[in-house]
């Protein structure tokens, strides 16, 4: 039952936390304050594991493998990120008849962009939602219901996790209006496909350096695939 209350918990928390600090960041998760919230988010999880006995080899934080785990992770994520740039940026417009392009974004500076993927997006996102999703709620669900149900049972949180940031993002682009709806409901998509497949690496790997490396790698691509336009 702990497990799920933690679960609920972090439903909440994510869809509470851009409406509330959003307007801190040129970026979403980037300023202070979403690192102040990141670190809270961690400290919550850690808490919330030992409430639930889970022990560090649980959470994936045991050193063996850690480095293998993250090269491995880096990669996938690179990987995923690359090919969902070319859809962006090729498939996408040719089926809209118009390029995909995320206003905010647009409008930020190379070397805030920099600072944003150095800094405040592994502290104010990637790692937090780690130690959270693929630390905590995994290693909680994995004890008491096998891997293929805790995979598939983190991947729908960390989806609706997002709820509000997907809205937003979408409705931030250039895609038409009739579109926006698909849309959202493709991100949430994507965003379950994106926590099962870290939550995959995370188990596979046994360390949560795998996933952390994933998340940041992907994030990372995807931030400057749509910054930089494609020069043909």
């Amino acid at each position: 039952m702990r497990i799920w209350l933690f679960a609920i918990l972090l439903v909440l928390w994510g869809n509470l936390l851009h409406p509330l600090i959003g307007s801190t960041a040129i970026l979403p998760g980037g300023s202070w304050p979403f690192v102040v919230a990141g670190a809270a988010l961690v400290a919550v999880s850690l808490f919330a594991a030992r409430a639930l006995g889970l022990d560090a080899a649980t959470l994936g934080l045991r050193p063996a493998g850690a480095f293998r785990g993250f090269l491995i992770g880096a990669f996938a994520g690179a990987v995923v990120a690359t090919s969902a740039v070319a859809i962006m940026r090729g498939i996408v417009p040719a089926l809209i008849g118009q390029p995909v392009i995320y206003e905010p974004l647009s409008r930020v500076a190379a070397g805030d962009l920099s600072t944003h993927i150095a800094f405040f997006l592994p502290l104010g996102a990637v790692i937090p939602e780690e130690v959270a999703f693929r630390g905590t709620l995994l290693g909680g669900l994995l004890a008491r219901y096998g891997v293929r149900f805790a995979v598939m049972a983190s991947a729908a949180t960390f989806a609706l996790w997002h709820g509000t940031v997907a809205i937003f993002t979408v409705a931030n682009t250039s895609l038409p209006v009739v579109l926006i709806i698909p849309a959202i409901l493709g991100a949430l998509v994507i965003l379950f496909a994106g926590g099962a497949i870290m939550a995959w690496l995370r188990v596979a790997t046994g360390t949560l350096l795998a996933s952390i490396a994933a998340h940041w790698a992907f994030n990372a691509i995807i931030l400057i695939g749509l910054r930089y336009p494609r020069i043909d």
